[in-house]
């Protein structure tokens, strides 16, 4: 093909293509100009031109349609102020106004808790022998007085000390009486023989004692005075059953009880919260089977994150809401951890509280029990008295905190607040509508419904 007629084939595509992304252009700006001219009519006519019947006819005859003002919507001046076209249309919205209030603002510290037993006020019982259980006297749940019975075990060991001692108290009486003979015949006897018989007087003594405060040891209420002055089965019939409650002795068969028996006290009063135990079972030393707890005092163990520990100290009130319960416990905190828990790594606190709750019937109840985890809140700052307002009150109108105050009785201006310290669902305000005493309410529900109306008629004149 000769090179002029090539070229000139170039050029002819060339062209096509020129005309056909021309064509493109000029239809997208024709489609975009029409748009512009329908949003820009639409607005004018307030979007009523499509409308036919009654619109067309009030259209040729020159009227204008009747406007229904409960359902036209609000309006917004320059200045803030929010205006609606009538009451109804003001109730309408769902707007409420409440007082504004002044109180105390208290800075607290909100942390997770649980509610435990007091250390002081706990304990785990066993027995100090071996030995099989003969009687429960209590069982779970029930209160008990300081010295009461919860069981009575039967252990030989118990018996072989009673005996010891019994046996101890003869020898000393013994020893006395040889000593005593001696020592009205001492110009008649070697001086050697009276210290012989006054040394083994001592040690008749100390096996005494040690007799003694071996049942001691195990809980009985034994003396040697109390012994010295009865005959040997007087000794024998008040041992064989020490310890024992009167009413429990009261059922016995003297002639068939067991001189084994170890009762079991309550060191305190409280209620018996743990039992492990049954008529017949074989028990070793030392093993825990009752709990006793008094629960009238109990602990509140908060968990305080590691960045609030240098806020808390011993003194601060504390108040809890244990999970499910709308009653608020209060008390001070008495006790602050010196180290960082290594799992949770929280700040442990407690406080102590009083778990007292008097009830219609006059009788005591416990409203706090161990282990039911809550919330706390520990107060780390209390101002003087400030104006609050509720959550919902202060909004964000772009530019600026405000809240919106009655103008009238269909009308709220806003006004600019500075917020600060969060109390629950309420917040203090600072600005000239904390300060000017002639702003009693503020709208709390309906609020944003204002706001929008406000940031809506800025965007309509382009301020946004």
């Amino acid at each position: 093909m000769p090179a002029a007629k090539s070229r000139r084939l170039r050029s002819w595509f060339q062209w096509r293509q020129l005309l056909a992304a021309a064509g493109g252009w000029a239809l997208s700006i024709a489609t975009a100009s029409a748009l512009a001219v329908v949003g820009w009519f639409g607005h004018a006519t307030h979007w009523t031109f499509g409308l036919g019947g009654d619109h067309a006819h009030h259209a040729e005859h020159g009227a204008q349609p009747a406007v229904d003002h409960d359902a036209a919507p609000a309006s917004a001046a320059d200045d803030g102020t929010v205006r609606f076209p009538s009451r109804e249309a003001l109730e309408r919205s769902g707007i409420e106004v409440v007082p504004v209030e002044k109180r105390p603002v208290v800075r607290e510290l909100a942390c997770n808790g649980v509610v435990a037993y007091d250390e002081r006020r706990i304990a785990q019982l066993s027995t100090r022998v071996p030995g099989s259980i003969w009687r429960v006297e209590k069982r779970l749940g029930d209160h008990v007085r300081k010295g009461d019975v919860l069981l009575v075990i039967d252990s030989q060991d118990v018996g072989r000390l009673k005996a010891e001692f019994l046996n101890a108290l003869v020898a000393y009486e013994s020893r006395r009486e040889q000593f005593a003979i001696l020592e009205e015949v001492k110009t008649a006897v070697m001086g050697r023989q009276l210290r012989e018989a006054k040394a083994l007087l001592r040690e008749a003594r100390n096996h005494l004692t040690n007799a003694e405060q071996a049942l001691v040891n195990l809980g009985f209420d034994v003396s040697i005075k109390d012994y010295e002055p009865l005959d040997d089965d007087t000794r024998a019939a008040r041992i064989r059953t020490l310890g024992l409650p009167p009413a429990m002795v009261a059922g016995l068969d003297s002639a068939l009880v067991t001189s084994n028996l170890l009762p079991l006290y309550a060191p305190f009063n409280g209620i018996v919260v743990g039992r492990e135990a049954v008529v017949g079972e074989v028990i070793e030393a030392a093993k825990p089977i009752f709990e006793v707890a008094d629960i009238s005092t109990m602990l509140l163990v908060l968990n305080v994150s590691k960045e609030d520990a240098d806020k808390v100290a011993i003194g601060q009130p504390v108040r809890f809401r244990p999970d499910g319960s709308e009653t608020d416990f209060t008390s001070r905190i008495t006790w602050i951890s010196t180290e960082v828990n290594e799992e949770t790594r929280t700040l442990q606190v407690r406080a102590e509280v009083a778990n007292l709750a008097d009830s219609s019937d006059g009788e005591t109840r416990h409203a706090l029990r161990a282990h039911t985890f809550g919330s706390g809140r520990i107060e780390i700052d209390r101002r003087g008295t400030a104006v609050v307002v509720p959550r919902a009150s202060v909004q964000w109108d772009g530019s600026r905190w405000v809240v919106f105050v009655p103008a009238g009785d269909v009308a709220f201006t806003a006004r600019p607040v500075e917020p600060g310290v969060r109390i629950g669902d309420a917040v203090e305000i600072d600005g000239a509508a904390a300060t000017d005493p002639q702003i009693t309410h503020v709208v709390s529900a309906g609020s944003h419904v204002l706001k929008s109306q406000i940031l809506l008629e800025r965007m309509e004149k382009g301020a946004l």
